[in-house]
């Protein structure tokens, strides 16, 4: 099939450029980001909060959203199956507690599975903070069983939500922003625990607090690191896809270059043999009507003696658009073959059809009223000569066929006065 859009090829590059324009801005605002997420600390601290320029965060979001949603239904489970495990220890390190214990636990779990539900739906931040609640939610509890026990291996039981706080910061994981209020508040509420449970010693108070610190500080650092090198590693696969993209305009635009005439900003010759053959061959057209209209600026020759040169381009302009404009909402194809000539094939259609079409041509290029005072005849516009050449696709009908017949045409048309449309209704064949 043809399609009306090859008619003027030039229209796609103001197009093409104007979406390069907007990749290649979205192109820079990335590589600014991949400079600033390179370096591993700047001196203003700006790399430490770990989020985007806000055109590029909601880009993010929007493309993570789905795969973060699903990590955190995941990471919890699996989360949620660590914390009731735990259960088993409590019967050794709490055993005075135990069956209320696995009934806090129990509790507990039924609260996270909620929002896990429905995470996938929630606004981001929201989702963060949910996520991050439930970290500090399944923290305290294991650190309220330990602190209430007054079994002889209870602060090992400290241990436990020590552990559940480096699961957060680096298996969930939190965001680092949130990472950071959920250690701090963790980190609050076992030296609370263990600052209110007078049956620990000091020392052991202070080591189990201090090793909480410690492990809430590796795991935050490590928190950092993934969601830099995620946030990293998206700026640059964005950035290549972008490429890619660009890549894939300019290829396009470099073809639609190389088809195109840049006069007239129809498509060239070679381009419309090309299509033209293609289209006459293929089996879905087999027994179609075809049309072949060739067209011939009236004595253009004597217009660029009279005008010049630059004159005439403007001519050879504004006939091609008047072309153009006759034949919107057709299925052709509208080229310029050379010079002062142009050719447009048209598919499907009845020799009615055509004529009525190339008529349409002729006084879409008379309406132009482009004055011409240098003709042989009283007519003072430029007007077109047209050649018509119609056939039925098959049996040996070709282009080169084509062309010969609607040539042939079009010297008719020439020599019965010119501003016309002269038909050769004779098969055209090889």
């Amino acid at each position: 099939m043809l399609h009306s859009q090859d008619l003027r090829l030039s229209d796609s590059h103001e197009l093409a450029s104007a979406a390069e324009g907007g990749q290649l801005s979205a192109a820079l605002l990335i590589d600014d980001e991949i400079v600033r997420y390179g370096m591993e600390w700047r001196t203003d601290g700006s790399a430490a909060i770990l989020k985007f320029a806000p055109e590029i965060e909601q880009r993010f979001e929007a493309d993570t959203r789905v795969e973060r949603s699903r990590e955190l239904r995941l990471t919890i489970a699996f989360g949620i199956g660590f914390y009731l495990l735990t259960g088993v220890t409590d019967f050794v390190l709490v055993p005075d507690v135990g069956a209320s214990a696995q009934g806090i636990k129990a509790l507990v779990a039924a609260l996270i599975v909620i929002p896990v539900l429905f995470v996938s739906r929630l606004p981001p931040r929201v989702r963060e903070i949910i996520a991050t609640f439930v970290a500090i939610l399944a923290i305290t509890s294991l650190a309220t069983i330990a602190n209430s026990s007054s079994a002889p291996l209870a602060p090992f039981s400290f241990v436990t939500a020590a552990l559940a706080l480096i699961y957060a910061n680096t298996t969930f994981p939190l965001q680092f922003r949130y990472a950071v209020v959920c250690s701090a508040a963790c980190c609050g509420v076992m030296s609370l625990e263990l600052y209110l449970n007078s049956e620990i010693g000091t020392a052991l108070s202070c080591m189990l607090a201090f090793q909480t610190l410690v492990g809430g500080t590796f795991s935050l650092i490590t928190s950092y690191r993934i969601e830099r090198s995620t946030r990293l590693s998206y700026l640059l696969s964005s950035r290549e896809g972008l490429r890619l993209q660009m890549l894939a305009a300019e290829r396009e635009r470099l073809t639609a270059l190389s088809n195109t005439d840049a006069l007239t900003g129809l498509v060239n010759r070679r381009h419309f043999d090309r299509e033209s053959a293609a289209a006459l061959s293929s089996s879905t057209n087999a027994g179609k009507d075809v049309a072949l209209l060739f067209i011939d600026v009236d004595h253009f020759k004597r217009y660029n003696d009279h005008y010049g040169h630059h004159a005439g381009d403007g001519c050879l302009r504004a006939v091609a658009s008047a072309i153009s404009e006759a034949l919107r909402g057709t299925d052709t194809m509208a080229a310029r073959y050379g010079g002062e000539e142009f050719a447009i094939l048209l598919l499907d259609v009845t020799q009615a059809e055509s004529q009525m079409i190339a008529d349409r041509v002729c006084r879409s290029v008379s309406a132009r009223s482009l004055q011409h005072l240098n003709r042989k005849d009283s007519l003072n516009l430029v007007t077109i000569s047209v050649g018509v050449a119609c056939g039925s696709i098959g049996g040996g009908i070709t282009l080169d066929g084509l062309i010969e017949s609607a040539d042939i045409a079009l010297y008719a048309a020439k020599r019965g006065g010119r501003n016309r449309v002269q038909f050769n209704l004779a098969q055209a064949a090889a």
